[in-house]
């Protein structure tokens, strides 16, 4: 029996705990309430109850706070056998206690310089992997200059920062100065737990035009293997929203074999050489182009519609990696196709009042599976990030391309059913089974 220290979980991730419980492993789960915005109260239940202790503490980031919780309780040194977090704002902490441990874990340079955008993608220079233009700045000055030196437009975005937070597309120098403008009062909104990660620096890179990829990376300290490469789904009126999935991608053999290197070549440069690690990559005119690095396993509800897809859990190859096992041979094979798109409001809105209490439950039939947070007389915000969704939709099919279309279909008649506009998701070119029968409809069946 091993003995595995989570920092801090997600919602999904609570099926990690599941695993190793049911593998016989010890677990212990270091909780902080700064994180208690990230995971819904039962999930957080749930991963107490699992678990074979909770220590509570009310900052996770300071490692040696962390060794002192873990001594007071008789865990020291040779008592951890592995040390991870599947999420995202703790992955550092998690990082660097599993080598005060001596125990398996992330290692913690790689996953610094991952964290860090524009250290990644000067190592990525350094190491001749193609890569986007970029500058590090901290004002609005630098900001301009950098911007007439990439060329508009750019991406402008937190250098430490997840979920899209603080992130902008801007097309001219009024763009950024909204941005500096619009960022203050971002950050006074914003979740301590949030911003704690964020200091004073951006990142201005080039925008990247072409359809966003992602792509889970196993790294078991010698191999580095793409397991599944995902189609991601953007904001048609703004592109960095992203707004669901659809497993697999889509893509010739070829280009996914070609997009699964890429991944695990900038994993490789970097030194994340432990975990899985979520690679969200553009299909440019240029090639494949790295868009960030997170070093952790996938967030939201990817794992889910992979495990549908592949009859394989991210969750339980990642507990297994920690433990000492080899990454699995190649891409995980996929058996069907899922696709899943997030609800969220295209303007702060007011649910209307006189919707039915159970309005979801008429769309249920058509979807595998989904949820909805959107009440009668409800407010729901406008997403401009990835915590504001109120709810999602997935189908399975035999083909990508057709669980993505019904996955569409569905939200435009939640929508009309809602009646309020739902952040619009931008269309993707048809490439599979889908595409052979669209052809063939257009030209008559022959």
């Amino acid at each position: 029996m091993a003995h595995l220290v989570f920092v801090e979980i997600t919602a999904l991730g609570v099926q990690s705990i599941a695993y190793a419980k049911r593998q016989g492993h010890e677990v212990t789960l270091l909780r902080s309430p700064l994180y208690d915005f990230i995971t819904p109260p039962a999930e957080r239940a749930e991963a107490e109850r699992l678990a074979d202790r909770t220590l509570h503490a009310p900052d996770l980031q300071d490692v040696e706070v962390l060794r002192a919780l873990l001594a007071e309780h008789g865990m020291g040194p040779g008592d951890v056998d592995a040390v991870l977090s599947t999420l995202s704002l703790c992955v550092l902490p998690a990082a660097r206690l599993a080598e005060r441990l001596g125990a398996r874990g992330t290692p913690y340079e790689g996953a610094a310089a991952a964290r860090d955008k524009g250290r990644c993608r000067e190592i990525l220079r350094a190491a001749g992997v193609p890569s986007l233009g970029f500058a590090v700045v901290s004002a609005l000055p630098e900001a301009l200059r950098a911007a007439d030196t990439i060329g508009y437009p750019v991406v402008i975005k937190p250098v430490s920062g997840v979920g899209k937070a603080v992130t902008s597309i801007v097309a001219d120098a009024a763009g950024l100065r909204a941005h500096f403008a619009d960022a203050a009062e971002e950050l006074r909104s914003m979740e301590p737990g949030l911003a704690a990660e964020l200091d004073e620096r951006y990142i201005v890179e080039e925008l990247a035009v072409g359809e966003l990829y992602s792509v889970e990376v196993a790294a078991d300290g010698e191999r580095f293997t793409p397991l599944v490469a995902v189609g991601r789904k953007m904001g048609r009126d703004n592109p960095v929203l992203e707004l669901g999935c659809t497993v697999p991608s889509g893509l010739p053999a070829a280009e996914e074999a070609e997009l699964g290197a890429y991944a695990a070549q900038v994993c490789r440069a970097l030194g994340l050489g432990l975990g899985i690690f979520h690679v969200e990559v553009m299909r440019t005119a240029r090639g494949f182009r790295l868009i960030e690095t997170n070093p952790r396993i996938s967030g939201g509800s990817l794992p889910d519609s992979v495990r549908l897809a592949t009859d394989r859990s991210l969750f339980e190859i990642l507990v297994d990696l920690f433990l000492g096992a080899p990454t699995p041979s190649g891409p995980l094979p996929w058996r069907r196709a899922a696709s899943h798109t997030f609800l969220a409001a295209a303007h702060d809105t007011v649910v209307p009042a006189d919707l039915a209490a159970d309005w979801f439950e008429e769309f249920r039939p058509r979807l595998h599976s989904g949820f909805s947070r959107a009440v009668p007389g409800g407010r729901l915000r406008a997403m401009n990030g990835n915590f504001d969704p109120f709810g999602l939709i997935r189908v399975l099919d035999t083909d990508p391309d057709r669980a993505a279309e019904e996955c569409a279909r569905v939200r435009g008649d939640i929508e009309k059913r809602l009646g309020f506009p739902l952040t619009a998701v931008a269309e993707r070119a048809l490439t599979g089974a889908a595409a052979a029968e669209s052809a063939a409809a257009q030209s008559g069946g022959h």
